[in-house]
């Protein structure tokens, strides 16, 4: 007789703001299904939520409010203590605030600030944004399972101005270098989880940081 088992809940929110078509694909590929809305009952019932985002930090934090997911976003994570995984833009609205155009706040799941590339480079050569492949490097104090398959020192893809800086240095998993730069390419805390990389552009290594990840429900 077959066991029937209970279906993940996988959620990514349509805010207006990310690759959400590429990202359901991915996850389809590696055998999950996952719905795409902005409906504050169907997120609170999800058992993992997604959050992309491409653009700019305001205007995200914008487009959240205009759906008024801030605080349905926050009853999740803070309340009911549920998984959430930030990609690039998603993973920055993680953090208190952003310097980004201004000062403007964030969800503050994570202390810390988002600030410019440029701020921690001496290199007056460097070319901002940061477009490219990247090896990650796993911090010493960090065990987490995600990063344990064969994910280390391998590529994955990204592009970004702005940095998350975490006011404590063991909500960083990973790390990856530019230049004369070291980018939190992992960071995280108790559920929540965010990277500065794209998985869904990351080829084979993305789709398995992705699997890694969603194995954690």
């Amino acid at each position: 007789m077959k066991i029937k088992t209970k279906m993940k809940k996988i959620t990514i929110i349509d805010y207006g703001c990310g690759n959400i078509l590429s990202l359901k694909r991915a996850i389809q590929e590696i055998g999950f299904s996952s719905s795409i809305t902005n409906n504050k009952k169907k997120i609170l019932n999800s058992d993992f939520l997604i959050l992309p985002g491409v653009g700019a930090f305001s205007n995200a934090m914008h487009l959240l409010n205009n759906f008024q997911l801030e605080e349905c976003l926050k009853e999740y994570v803070i309340y009911k203590k549920k998984m959430i995984l930030g990609i690039c833009l998603g993973m920055q609205i993680f953090l208190t605030k952003s310097y980004e155009m201004g000062q403007h706040y964030g969800l503050n799941f994570i202390e810390g600030e988002v600030v410019s590339m440029s701020k921690f480079s001496k290199n007056k050569n460097i070319k901002i944004p940061h477009t490219s492949w990247n090896e990650i490097y796993l911090n010493k104090k960090a065990n987490l399972k995600i990063l344990n398959n064969g994910l280390l020192n391998k590529d994955f893809y990204f592009i970004h101005s702005y940095l998350a800086h975490t006011k404590d240095k063991n909500n960083i998993y990973a790390y990856s270098k530019y230049f004369d730069i070291k980018i939190p390419a992992v960071i995280g805390k108790d559920n929540i989880i965010g990277c500065q990389f794209h998985p869904e552009k990351s080829g084979i290594n993305g789709l398995n940081f992705l699997k890694n990840t969603l194995n954690l429900i």
